[in-house]
């Protein structure tokens, strides 16, 4: 069953000298978070393949006097172990410590038939979305555990988890990554680590406008409102919830 969360402001520097990992950190509801997160006081590690949109919102958040944060540029469509390893070793170097991470990054693919589903791309979309998810959570595990209280946050989304016709390799995805997080949460259970899934449901975001083309935006959500949601969710004390946003 979802628990709704709401948006709503936590204090100022709440989060300071904790530090973040954000995949997909370039895209819509990544990049909100990233700055919301950082607004809070947090370090924040900036993750995506494109360096200049990286870049882009590196400058933004050091703008803003945020805390500088950090960009590792990186490929999740990557499969060895060794180079996930080589990631948290990188950030285990810099700050010693990890309190989180937010699976933001997405490969949607094709929204069509089986039949039409092209093999490359329903093995990209897994890999993305699920495999990258579970090998990175797994090697970040050992320094999430030396936090008072660290999160691992996956994204789903509220139409392709229904299991209904068309939503291909992504609605595959999303399924899966909530029987992850799940396995995970009890796996955790005895530990200082929550994972959670946020479910954003309609919002103004470019992941929306590719499966509902032409939808009316006035009752939407937009990007800063779920990031705000998103953050009481990394912040959850909570494990194994499912969380929808919930507006108003």
């Amino acid at each position: 069953m979802n628990k709704p969360i709401s948006s709503f402001d936590q204090p100022k520097n709440h989060l300071k000298d904790h530090v973040y990992l954000i995949t997909g950190a370039t895209g819509g509801l990544g990049r909100e978070t990233s700055l919301a997160l950082a607004k809070l006081g947090a370090t924040v590690i900036l993750t995506a393949r494109n360096e200049h949109k990286l870049d882009a919102l590196y400058d933004q958040i050091e703008q803003e006097g945020y805390p500088t944060p950090a960009i590792i540029p990186f490929d999740l469509e990557q499969k060895d172990d060794e180079i996930y390893k080589q990631l948290i070793q990188s950030i285990y170097n810099e700050f010693k410590r990890l309190d989180g991470i937010v699976h933001a990054a997405c490969h949607m693919g094709v929204i069509g038939p089986i039949g039409s589903q092209d093999g490359s791309q329903w093995q990209k979309a897994q890999q993305v979305n699920v495999n990258s998810a579970a090998m990175l959570s797994k090697v970040c595990l050992p320094l999430l555990q030396q936090s008072k209280h660290a999160s691992i946050s996956f994204i789903s989304d509220s139409s392709a988890r229904q299991s209904k016709a068309y939503w291909g390799a992504y609605g595959v995805s999303k399924v899966a990554i909530e029987c992850f997080s799940s396995m995970l949460a009890d796996e955790l259970d005895a530990t200082t680590v929550v994972s959670n899934v946020f479910i954003p449901g309609p919002c103004i975001l470019p992941i929306r406008k590719k499966t509902h083309p032409g939808e009316e935006e006035v009752n939407l959500s937009t990007s800063s409102e779920l990031a705000s949601s998103l953050v009481n969710v990394i912040l959850s004390e909570e494990s194994g919830q499912f969380f929808s946003h919930q507006t108003g």
